[in-house]
């Protein structure tokens, strides 16, 4: 029985170098990667807006598409979070796994976007089409944005282009 708890006592103690990395780990600034998804199917929306859908990432068409406006919006369009929580000092981007270009734009309420069109399927009547912030904020298909740190706070991230897609970023003071 002693021989037992000597090497349970002798196991413990070799384990304890083994766990203090994870520790450290865990009080460690986290880079936290959001998808913006969509599934565009690029033929039909080639017809009206060549190039557009880069690839088809799904099988919406343009005209299933306009169809889901008037019920908010298709769901096949949308932030793969729709909220996060952070530790200050973490930082969050993005990366657009879909087939048509989006924005991650810090918005002070959600709204409208860019596209009146597309603007039908939110009811809110905040107009967020700020080009600078569009510009600024694209996101190609396949590509990532840059990491931000955003402050201690709530933060609402929208896409200027599909508005419906949208997200709450809450980073808690540590």
């Amino acid at each position: 029985m002693k021989l037992k708890k000597t090497v349970f006592a002798t196991l413990a103690l070799a384990t304890l170098p083994l766990l203090a990395p994870v520790a450290a780990q865990a009080d460690s600034p986290q880079n936290r990667v959001l998808e913006l998804r969509d599934a565009c199917e690029k033929s039909s929306w080639d017809v009206e807006f060549p190039g557009l859908c880069t690839k088809s990432a799904g099988s919406v068409t343009l005209s299933e598409f306009r169809e889901e406006l008037a019920d908010g919006g298709d769901g096949a369009w949308w932030i793969r979070q729709r909220a996060i929580g952070l530790n200050q000092g973490d930082s969050i981007a993005v990366k657009n796994v879909g087939g048509i270009v989006h924005t991650f734009t810090e918005v002070n309420q959600f709204g409208k976007g860019c596209v009146p069109e597309w603007n039908q399927a939110v009811k809110e009547t905040v107009d967020n089409c700020d080009f600078g912030k569009f510009i600024g904020t694209l996101v190609q298909p396949g590509a990532s944005s840059v990491p931000e740190k955003p402050a201690v706070g709530v933060h609402k991230f929208q896409c200027l282009i599909h508005p419906w897609m949208r997200t709450t970023v809450t980073v808690e003071k540590s």
